[in-house]
């Protein structure tokens, strides 16, 4: 069996997991195919059992022995498009890898903003000392409420961070009394048992969520039933002392609906790593707002992002080998 395994490689595959996939069956078969969109070549889909893409960029047609896709994403978005999309294909992502990344990242973006580093890296360009140390009054973390909206692999491991900062977390998922999560999971990350929120909150309680929130966390998915999902009526019910962080997707937040929200200082400011349209456009008013810090879409992109992804195939040709049910299947009807 193991000699007649062919994988082909369409993403980034470090030295060392290319190693470790190696170990599992000595006798595999790897064609690496360029990333980035190249299409895979029809000879080597012919016998090519496991697919490891970041585009999908192949007809399954082209692969009658073809078992399983794994993306190196933990996003759909790449491959939605594609004839992979809506075949029988078993296809699996990469959720849980990039959880530690992004998480940081999350959190990196609230505590900029509440303890004023935004303001300290202005201050630094111009090599000055502030006279006035009213606008430095920082914002404390611990004993206040988070609201995580998305309460996946990354919204888990926020919520993990949150509590270690002392602060009480809320939890709101599609399917809130679904509490555990059996997704890939990095050593000690996330909330695996849902036992760290103090209360749960279904996709129509958001605002209800919100009114008891601190910092509203938008850790949600583009899918076709989280696109603005966050919308002017939940956006109202922030206490105007909150903080907004999305490091998720900017099409499940009403944008203008958001800038608006800033503008009034309706909530005390923002952290956003996704945006509607990406790049941000110059003419976007989120540019030029003190209160709002903008990172390009990188929450993810960390020297370990390949590394940790390689090791989802990893572990998923293991369980292909062994016989064992795939981590990380998605449902192609809601894309996730």
């Amino acid at each position: 069996m193991t000699r007649d395994l062919h994988i082909i490689i369409n993403a980034p595959l470090p030295s060392e997991q290319e190693k470790k996939l190696r170990a599992l069956a000595p006798g595999m078969r790897l064609t690496m195919v360029p990333h980035g969109g190249t299409a895979i070549p029809k000879e080597a889909l012919k016998d090519a059992v496991i697919i490891y893409t970041d585009m999908a960029n192949f007809d399954p047609a082209d692969a009658p022995r073809l078992k399983f896709v794994q993306t190196n994403s933990a996003a759909t978005n790449p491959f939605r498009k594609s004839k992979v999309a809506t075949d029988s294909t078993p296809v699996a992502n990469v959720t849980g890898a990039y959880t530690a990344a992004v998480a940081e990242c999350a959190m990196a973006l609230l505590l900029a903003l509440t303890r004023r580093i935004t303001l300290g890296c202005r201050f630094q360009a111009e090599s000055r000392w502030p006279e006035d140390y009213d606008p430095w009054a920082g914002d404390d973390l611990y004993g206040r409420t988070m609201g995580i909206v998305g309460y996946g692999s990354i919204g888990r491991h926020i919520a993990r961070l949150a509590q270690a900062f002392g602060m009480d977390v809320l939890a709101c998922k599609r399917r809130p009394a679904q509490r555990k999560d059996d997704s890939y999971l990095l050593p000690g990350t996330g909330d695996p048992d849902g036992k760290i929120p103090k209360a749960w909150f279904g996709q129509d309680q958001i605002a209800a969520m919100f009114r008891q929130s601190d910092v509203a966390m938008i850790a949600l998915p583009d899918v076709p039933t989280t696109q603005r999902l966050i919308g002017k009526g939940e956006l109202a019910a922030l206490p105007k002392h909150s903080y907004f962080v999305n490091i998720g997707r900017g099409a499940v937040v009403d944008e203008p609906a958001l800038i608006e929200c800033l503008q009034k200082g309706a909530i005390a400011g923002a952290g956003l790593d996704v945006f509607v349209e990406e790049p941000l456009p110059a003419s976007s008013p989120l540019w030029k707002m003190s209160n709002v810090l903008i990172m390009p879409h990188v929450a993810s992109w960390t020297n370990m992002q390949a590394v940790r992804a390689a090791e989802v195939l990893i572990e998923n040709v293991r369980r292909h080998l062994n016989g064992e049910p795939l981590v990380n299947l998605i449902d192609k009807k809601l894309m996730y």
